[in-house]
């Protein structure tokens, strides 16, 4: 017990930044809090983000799921959901994001995926196992259903019709 509170401060800082990582940084001149989504706002924007988490689960599904590059295909493909889910995390409006330069849109979606890339991805991981789980199923399932209706060798491998 006494190991685990030597790694925490006084005032349970590092829990909270654990529960809530926040992060700070200036943006085309304006600071940003990147903040983590809520339970209340994931369940307001399901849409957007289960558009993005789909996207993200067909490029891991497709086995082209390496890194950070490998998702900017997502990103683009959901650029709108993107842009929305970028200004919800920093209380910026969707206007100011859309309009940022490159290089201060990169670093916003950088600092947004840094906060929130667990909160996705948690999604992406039980959307493949589901999907996998699924197909295995009905792999096993075509197997059973297939099997020959008499004894191997009683009738040359005729099926018999129920």
């Amino acid at each position: 017990m006494a190991e685990q509170g030597a790694t925490q401060d006084k005032d349970g800082q590092q829990d909270l930044a654990i529960l809530f990582p926040d992060r700070h940084s200036t943006i085309a001149g304006v600071p940003v809090t990147m903040r983590e989504y809520s339970f209340l706002e994931s369940l307001e924007h399901h849409a957007s983000i289960a558009a993005f988490s789909d996207a993200i689960t067909g490029i891991a599904l497709a086995g082209d799921f390496a890194d950070l590059d490998s998702l900017r295909s997502a990103f683009g493909q959901c650029r709108d959901q993107v842009i929305e889910l970028i200004a919800l995390a920093c209380d910026q409006p969707v206007a100011w994001v859309r309009g940022l330069g490159a290089d201060d849109g990169e670093a916003l979606m950088m600092l947004w995926w840094g906060v929130n890339a667990h909160f996705f991805l948690r999604r992406v991981l039980l959307s493949v196992q589901l999907r996998k789980q699924r197909e295995f199923d009905g792999a096993m399932s075509s197997e059973h259903s297939s099997q020959l209706d008499t004894l191997p060798g009683t009738s040359g491998g005729t099926r018999s019709a129920n």
